[in-house]
């Protein structure tokens, strides 16, 4: 395991990795084949179990995916700002 910031991965994640669709990653948990958990209405995979199937996950992996969170939450904030609640 290259990074122990990242031992559990969302569903998004494991399907970007994988090149499948969301509905397999489900499968492969069902199956056994990968190791999730629900945490309230999201899962979490383990990243150890992910890459027991595939080999290491590149480091640049988690780089890009946390540049897009954070994008995203930027992106998110500026779209509220001024928005009462």
């Amino acid at each position: 395991m290259n990074d122990d910031k990242h031992i559990l991965l969302t569903v998004r994640e494991v399907s970007t990795l994988l090149r499948v669709q969301r509905p397999k990653v489900y499968e492969l948990i069902k199956e056994g084949a990968i190791s999730g958990f629900k945490v309230g209405a999201d899962w979490r995979i383990r990243r150890d179990s992910v890459e027991n199937l595939i080999g290491d996950i590149p480091l640049g992996f988690f780089d890009k995916n946390d540049e897009d969170a954070g994008s995203s939450m930027e992106e998110m904030a500026e779209t509220m700002e001024g928005t009462a609640y």
